[in-house]
């Protein structure tokens, strides 16, 4: 299948970004722990969506009533807005991130962002890093219903771009980007935002791993007419 588009990640992929996600752990956890839900474990190291998942489920056990759950959810989503946004003014584009887009978009390739930061924060840190001009089709955390790892929110940002999961390739540098390409079964290239994160992606067991973004373009030029492998 001929390539169509790419879709990619944006913090730790296309924006350096300088997100406090220790205090919006913090602050999410408070608000679980208000709840009754007991504190999470520092030492287990798990990201902020799956402490929201943890307790969501915790609450239920506890016999929460689901209006009171949802207005929590829209509590802890508010809190996670607020500290991404007081992080914007500090955005600063990944090495090629606009050249590497600006070549994509010359071989008549749609390109999507799937990202677990909130619209606005997106849409501000693309615009101070000069690439949002190049985006096609933006589908944040609070776009979708299900944010990734869920793969439909991948493949809804593919369908808004007109393509089919065989004619795109998702570029992240996080096990939950892979996790997210492989259940939406699309063909996915790590990013090697530093050492520490590359490990994770090859222990996970990443192949396609680039150091530098640019190096997209030759990937896009030896597969725009079959699809990735």
């Amino acid at each position: 299948m001929k390539l169509k588009a790419v879709v990619l990640d944006l913090d730790g992929t296309l924006i350096d970004s300088t997100i406090n996600y220790g205090k919006m752990s913090q602050m999410v956890q408070e608000l679980l722990i208000a709840e009754g839900v007991s504190p999470n474990n520092p030492n287990e190291g798990r990201r902020t969506y799956q402490v929201i998942q943890a307790g969501e489920k915790a609450l239920i056990e506890l016999g929460i009533s689901k209006e009171k759950i949802s207005v929590l959810m829209k509590k802890i989503e508010s809190v996670m807005n607020s500290v991404e946004l007081e992080g914007v003014h500090l955005a600063k584009p990944i090495k090629n991130s606009e050249v590497t887009l600006k070549e994509i978009k010359n071989r008549g390739l749609g390109i999507g962002i799937a990202t677990r930061g909130c619209h606005e924060y997106a849409v501000q840190s693309m615009e101070k890093t000069g690439i949002y001009s190049y985006i096609d089709k933006l589908l944040a955390r609070d776009d979708v219903p299900y944010p990734k790892p869920d793969p439909r929110h991948l493949l809804d940002v593919i369908k808004e771009l007109g393509a089919t999961p065989d004619t795109v390739f998702y570029v992240g540098d996080t096990t939950t980007d892979m996790k997210t390409a492989e259940s939406a079964k699309v063909s996915f290239i790590g990013y090697w935002r530093n050492d520490e994160w590359a490990k994770r992606l090859m222990e996970a067991g990443c192949k396609n791993m680039v150091k530098d973004l640019y190096e997209i373009v030759k990937t896009v030029d030896e597969k725009i007419f079959k699809r990735l492998s």
